[in-house]
């Protein structure tokens, strides 16, 4: 024990008091403000991209995903479908969908507060963790958008949080929840299946060291099938019905289109230079400085061994993953990453207070404040020095109404309503029965989902067409709409008519020759 730390109001000192009240009026505290942030700022129309087609696939109880099953995370659909039920028409389908993404965020951000308070046995420093993962852009970004990261996140903070509780009391409830919840992770996203191993090992050093007894490791696996089987039940009958058990297998583990992205073991400079750019996009504070020092010295103060090494395996997994998985969207990947990355900033906020000069412990933790009251300006100069130095001149999509800046760089979404507005409008357009033809398959998710929200069934939306589609559309006197794939492109002339602009978009005039 550190001379006068019992009598810190702050610290927190016996592992049952840890696990007990001050975690839970903290974590209840940190989750309504979590709610309020991301609640308040969270996109509430169609959107972009994967988001859009989640949102459909929900409104239109699609369960299955054509890119395989790696892809469905069918926890994430079935919570969203109850939200959609539960809100009952009250709010839009979409947005009732983005409040997955909302509860789960501010959930994990409320997890963040329990296992560091558990590391460290200071709540300021729960707090900073926590708060630095609430601001921190990627995150918030996804705790506004239907996405399925957040709960992912969510069920590995708790899990982590299970871990630590339980090497800290022996308690084989704790082991028990923290399976429970790894098998939901992997009922969500195949990402839940990195930290799998760890807990392994978790369970065999118990039984090893005689804490559990095989019956209470038999009771922690089944309750890991049963949290999994949302996804493992989905995966058994797909092999039942096609037969097929390799196939099955790598569209489990991969989808259809992905192993060679997953099972990549190169990184690109590239990459890698868009990576740090985007983990200081998200830290621009203390809390990188102080992850390095929670890393070097803080979290082996105030718990057993095995809990830092296994949090710390938990980072080193996922940060492996990521950093050399190179797709697109690379930097979505990273939640797990950067919640691991605030536990061990929190344990070093709590080493930092513990610090024998008051002056010390007071200026640093003075500015650790500060410059996380400044995270969210630091958010929106970066998306201005971006566009001004125009970072995305070979990246940008330029999708009807988008600002890709806007899109990409500020954190909270409903500062993007574009997808929104270009589905409506062509919905709209498109009138009572009219053909809808998107460039852009990404795009076309929101429209689709315009067109079931209209009710109106006669309206045809379509990724494939010929000429000859247009020119039978408007033969039959059909609204023909085109969503156009970047505005800075000019569609090709129709077979019949004229596109004549409509905003970003275009209707077909049909009557008028083209020049």
């Amino acid at each position: 024990m550190v001379d006068g730390e019992s009598t810190d109001p702050e610290s927190i000192e016996s592992a049952d008091a840890r696990t007990k009240v001050p975690c839970l009026s903290g974590w209840c505290a940190v989750l309504v403000v979590g709610l309020l942030l991301f609640s308040a700022t969270a996109n509430r129309g169609a959107q972009w991209q994967d988001s859009g087609y989640i949102i459909l696939r929900i409104a239109t109880q699609q369960l299955d995903n054509p890119l395989g099953l790696a892809l469905v995370h069918p926890l994430h659909h079935w919570i969203g479908r109850a939200f959609v039920a539960i809100t009952g028409g009250m709010i839009e389908p979409c947005f009732a969908v983005t409040l997955v993404s909302v509860f789960a965020g501010a959930v994990t951000v409320a997890n963040i507060y329990g296992c560091v308070l558990l590391l460290g046995r200071r709540r300021f420093a729960a707090m900073f963790g926590a708060g630095s993962l609430m601001v921190a852009h990627t995150f918030w970004q996804m705790s506004t958008r239907t996405e399925s990261y957040t709960l992912v996140t969510a069920l590995m903070t708790g899990e982590c949080w299970l871990l630590i509780a339980y090497v800290l009391t022996k308690n084989k409830r704790y082991l028990w929840g923290m399976l429970l919840l790894n098998g939901l992770g992997l009922a969500n996203h195949m990402l839940a299946s990195l930290t799998t191993p760890v807990l392994v090992v978790v369970v065999l050093l118990a039984l090893r060291r005689r804490e559990i007894r095989a019956r209470d490791a038999v009771v922690g696996g089944a309750l890991w099938l049963v949290g999994s089987l949302p996804y493992t039940g989905l995966v058994l009958l797909e092999l039942v019905r096609s037969g097929d058990f390799a196939g099955t297998l790598r569209s489990a583990l991969f989808g259809h289109a992905y192993a060679g992205d997953v099972l990549n073991a190169s990184m690109s400079v590239r990459f890698a230079s868009i990576s740090a750019a985007f983990i200081v996009l998200n830290f621009p504070n203390l809390l990188l400085p102080a992850a390095c020092y929670g890393l070097m010295r803080g979290i082996w103060q105030t718990v057993p061994p095995l809990a830092a090494r296994c949090l710390l395996a938990g980072l080193v997994i996922h940060a492996f993953f990521v950093l050399r998985y190179s797709i697109a969207d690379q930097y979505t990947f990273f939640l797990p990453m950067y919640a691991y990355l605030c536990m061990f900033g929190g344990a070093g906020l709590a080493s930092v207070r513990r610090w024998e000069s008051r002056g010390a412990r007071q200026s640093v933790s003075v500015a650790a404040v500060v410059m996380f009251l400044l995270t969210p300006v630091a958010c929106v100069m970066g998306a201005s020095v971006a566009r001004d130095r125009n970072v995305l001149a070979s990246m940008a999509r330029n999708k009807p109404y988008r600002d890709d800046y806007t899109y990409l760089f500020v954190p909270w979404s409903s500062a993007d309503d574009s997808a929104e507005r270009m589905s409506r409008q062509a919905v709209d357009l498109a009138g009572g029965g009219g053909l809808i033809l998107v460039e852009d398959e990404m795009a076309s998710f929101a429209v689709k989902y315009a067109a079931v929200r209209s009710g109106n069934k006669e309206i045809d939306v379509t990724i494939d067409w010929t000429g000859a589609d247009i020119a039978q559309a408007a033969s039959e006197k059909r609204d023909v709409v085109l969503v156009p794939a970047s505005v800075d492109k000019p569609p090709a002339q129709p077979p019949v008519g004229s596109w004549i602009p409509q905003g970003d978009l275009y209707l077909l005039e049909p009557h008028v020759s083209g020049s």
